[in-house]
């Protein structure tokens, strides 16, 4: 059979029944090893581990046959691949006959309408509750096995049809996303609980969720974490939760802007460790400057205390930093449309600044980083300069003038709003692409 790989050393009997059982046997099995199990660390290990790794196999073929992929094993970590079988002279004098196209279709059929049942009954069962309930309960390598599992469900639901229901399952029970955001700062179960939960990013509706239970500001608390480990993971989950569905998360920042950024500036504060702050600059970036997150850098830019953070971050001691800072800094010197205080202490600190990104050119120019050294950072940082020294301060608008509006317009500026957009994108956007 084609999970023979994953079968267990301990009777060709209770292997073959397992490989015969039903796929709600499988899983009333699986539940009762995990009980066994769970008391303690060794006993039943193997049990749970063989019992694991069959149902894994079994929605592995499910889903192959399903997406037509024959590296689907090792796009995740649903389990093993099978090493490549070397070639075979007397296969080659003698082909095996194809298979008859009706008999293939019947098989994948029957694959994916195991693999179908497979997932019903897992959730049926309780069982993805039931890994992360139990995780810390388990041995290392037993805990290997629950996440995999709980990952190829999340994984295979979708080809598989099953995707309503799985995400039904997880919304009816909370205390999946909590346990597995609380477990992702516990050290036995971070590693296990951060990738779990990063298999959850994969539907729009969890990322909703997690949004909305608070995700986003337990993962930037977590990404500050003493232990680098752990802060590592949870920044891995952060960027994740922020950039896998991108339309869901941009539109729960805008509806929770000053919470969110007032979060997020925390990773950007002078005590933070370096790594943390280079990772919270670099995501910070690569989500203001996608399309997506169009409408959250049209409200970044137009606020006089960011500026600031991103100017003083011009300063610091790390070029790498520095670097980071400039392509965000560099926004809101091209925004057409500046608010009168961004004007205000862009003209304050112009002398400064230019002299701090003439002396950051030639330290760039002259230094081993690639993005500094570029040929694009070097056209941006000119095109920059040249727009600060040309900067002029414009006549005060009226407060009412400019209320309601995402950019104020000076009397050089007489497009409406709206197009405020697609000339932020033509001279931020484009100008920044490679950035």
């Amino acid at each position: 059979m084609p999970w023979a790989l994953f079968r267990s050393n301990s009777g060709n009997a209770a292997r073959l029944a397992a490989e015969d059982a039903s796929p709600q046997q499988l899983c009333d099995a699986l539940v009762a090893a995990i009980a066994r199990h769970a008391g303690s660390r060794h006993r039943g290990a193997e049990d749970v581990h063989r019992r694991l790794a069959l149902i894994l196999s079994r929605l592995e073929q499910a889903a192959v046959a399903q997406t037509g992929i024959a590296s689907y094993a090792s796009e995740g970590s649903v389990g093993s691949t099978r090493a490549p079988e070397e070639s075979n002279p007397v296969q080659e004098l003698n082909p095996v006959q194809e298979a008859d196209p009706v008999q293939e279709a019947d098989l994948v059929a029957d694959r994916q309408k195991e693999g179908s049942a497979l997932i019903v009954a897992l959730l049926a069962a309780d069982v993805p509750a039931l890994l992360v309930d139990r995780l810390e309960d388990l041995c290392f390598e037993t805990r290997k096995g629950a996440m995999r599992l709980f990952s190829a469900v999340l994984k295979t639901a979708l080809p598989l049809g099953e995707d309503a229901a799985l995400v039904d399952y997880i919304r009816s029970h909370p205390r999946i996303s909590q346990s597995l955001l609380d477990g992702s700062g516990r050290h036995e179960v971070f590693a296990h609980c951060a990738q779990m939960l990063r298999a959850c990013t994969r539907y729009k509706e969890l990322v909703s969720m997690l949004a909305n239970q608070g995700a986003f500001g337990r993962l930037i608390d977590l990404a500050c974490h003493d232990t680098f480990d752990i802060s590592s993971e949870a920044f891995s989950s952060l960027r994740e939760l922020l950039l896998a569905q991108k339309p869901v998360s941009a539109a729960h920042i805008s509806a929770n802007f000053d919470r969110f950024f007032s979060q997020y500036h925390t990773l950007l504060r002078p005590g933070v460790a370096y790594v943390a702050r280079r990772q919270a600059l670099r995501l910070l970036g690569d989500a203001l400057l996608d399309r997506a997150f169009m409408e959250v850098m049209l409200t970044y830019v137009t606020n006089v205390q960011f500026l600031q953070i991103h100017m003083n971050l011009l300063r610091d001691t790390s070029r790498a930093v520095q670097v980071d800072a400039f392509h965000i800094f560099k926004i809101f010197v091209a925004n057409p449309n500046k608010p009168y205080k961004v004007v205000a202490i862009l003209c304050k600190n112009r002398e400064r600044l230019l002299q701090l990104l003439h002396a950051f050119g030639h330290g760039a120019s002259g230094g081993k980083r690639s993005d500094g050294s570029s040929k694009h950072f070097q056209e941006d940082l000119t095109a920059i300069m040249d727009s600060l020294r040309v900067l002029e301060l414009p006549a005060r608008l009226p407060r009412a003038a400019t209320m309601g509006r995402p950019f104020a317009h000076s009397a050089d500026h007489g497009s409406p709003a709206a197009g405020s957009v697609s000339e932020i994108e033509e001279a931020a956007l484009k100008m920044v692409e490679a950035a």
